[in-house]
């Protein structure tokens, strides 16, 4: 699966005399700034929202997850068309994850995968993070990764950014900062009230189009884990059917 690459910019509240009341002034900034500091905000990021998704020849990507640099998460990630969900939850070095049938079809097909959706029966695998079927996809919970995943440096060089229209993300004010480098483009929403937080960002690069927004910056991740009566532990899970 690839990834959007792109990327967003700013750390600390910028405070203009012109600005109205309530914003931050960032508007009146340069355009390679707002995205340098729109990005800046995302890698300063302790934990946040990520709600995107991404298309490519492969499928389309859905992720409605939050998560937080210690890699704690609570969320959701799906392949479309119709190929399958996965619930996690991750809390220290102990995940648990909820993947539905299509989903245990794509990751094990054939009677492997009937076998796996029929004992799990609609309830969570738990294991440990670093668990050979857990590890891949518990990756992924750490922010770190997201960091990663969006980078936004060649959308940020002064000859190449644009500034756009304003903008509403959720009901938030967003000032739009559009980079390009060759084919490829990303259209940054940066808020122009409060933090200047990277709220969005839109784009194409490397044959890969897709969409993301980011809220919740440096709130806590949802500590809620799945009770034991709901869960199967993934080394049962690999054990012949009917042992002990």
């Amino acid at each position: 699966m690839s990834r959007l690459a792109v990327a967003v910019a700013a750390a600390g509240t910028l405070l203009v005399g012109t600005a109205a009341p309530g914003g931050n002034g960032i508007e009146e900034e340069p355009a390679h700034v707002i995205a340098e500091k729109g990005w800046q905000s995302l890698l300063a990021a302790r934990s946040l929202r990520w709600e995107g998704q991404a298309k490519d020849a492969t499928g389309t990507y859905v992720v409605d997850i939050h998560l937080d640099k210690e890699g704690n998460c609570a969320g959701a990630m799906a392949i479309a068309p119709g190929k399958g969900r996965l619930e996690i939850v991750k809390r220290g070095r102990d995940v648990w994850m909820k993947p539905d049938a299509a989903f245990l079809r794509m990751r094990a097909p054939g009677q492997v995968g009937e076998a796996m959706a029929e004992r799990l029966n609609g309830r969570w695998m738990h294991g440990r993070a670093d668990d050979a079927a857990l590890h891949e996809l518990s990756a992924a919970c750490d922010v770190s990764y997201l960091q990663r995943a969006y980078l936004l440096e060649p959308f940020t060089k002064d000859d190449d950014v644009e500034k756009g229209a304003k903008a509403l993300v959720k009901g938030m004010p967003a000032i739009t900062v559009t980079g390009r480098s060759g084919a490829d483009w990303a259209t940054l929403y940066v808020a122009t009230e409060g933090k200047p937080h990277l709220l969005r960002i839109q784009g194409r690069i490397g044959g890969t189009q897709g969409e993301a927004d980011f809220s919740a910056y440096d709130r806590p991740v949802p500590t809620k884990t799945p009770p034991p009566a709901d869960s199967v532990d993934v080394s049962d899970l690999r054990k012949p059917e009917g042992s002990a």
